[in-house]
């Protein structure tokens, strides 16, 4: 099999088995997308509230486990080997302030930091989750500052290693447009990337971490926009 230039035979690495939550929004459906592409990856499962419809055209259909869920509220309480063997964990969710100060705070700092507790619990060894620039625990701006609340408590649930996108202005949103970044996209100088090159990075990261780093870094790790844009130039050069 090829992929993106590499020739893969039946003889290889072992394949990847990732869990994602987030997974229908604009950043996680392109990764669903690229991870039924990508032979790397054996089994993907996904916890979601709706079912896309993009989804019953993947291409590699045996390799997804896709479990409707009526809330993810609660993830504390899910039984916690439900994620043993898995590789990666990847949290893609993205909530937007004008549903509220309490529904923002659940959907972009209770969920993941529950969804990384699962992981450690279940010794998921690598844990991706996109925040956003400007995240910090003492920032002024509520979205900043739950984004950057959550990567802290992340890193304090001790998953053996995190990886923390920091994505600008994100560009080509196919389901979930929103206006202001609509407008913002015409401006000059603003760190911008697209939903796929989201994915994109959050792949050829996990890939590094797995088949490339020796001995495996342990801690987190943050990759601000220019850095994501920097792991698909490597990945083109490479």
């Amino acid at each position: 099999a090829e992929y993106m230039g590499y020739i893969f035979t039946d003889v290889m690495e072992k394949r990847l088995n990732v869990a994602i939550i987030g997974a229908s929004g604009a950043c996680g459906r392109e990764l669903v997308l690229q991870l039924d592409k990508n032979p790397r990856f054996g089994k993907v499962r996904i916890y979601t509230r709706r079912v896309l419809d993009e989804w019953t055209k993947l291409e590699k259909k045996d390799k997804f486990e896709i479990i409707t869920v009526p809330t993810l509220d609660g993830m504390a309480k899910w039984d916690k080997k439900q994620l043993e063997g898995f590789d990666t964990c990847f949290c893609c969710i993205g909530g937007r302030t004008k549903s509220g100060k309490d529904e923002f705070y659940k959907t972009d700092y209770t969920y993941f930091v529950e969804f990384a507790e699962l992981a450690k619990a279940a010794n998921v060894p690598h844990y991706s989750m996109i925040s956003s620039k400007g995240a910090s625990a003492s920032a002024w701006l509520s979205y900043f500052k739950v984004k950057g609340q959550a990567e802290a408590a992340v890193k304090k649930v001790g998953v053996s290693f995190a990886s923390i996108f920091r994505p600008g202005l994100i560009v080509n949103r196919r389901n979930d447009a929103r206006l202001g970044e609509k407008i913002l996209a015409w401006v000059p100088f603003l760190a911008k990337i697209s939903a796929t090159q989201i994915a994109t990075a959050m792949i050829k990261e996990t890939e590094k971490y797995h088949y490339k780093a020796s001995p495996k870094p342990t801690g987190s790790i943050i990759y601000e926009n220019k850095d994501m844009l920097n792991l698909l130039l490597q990945h083109l050069t490479s």
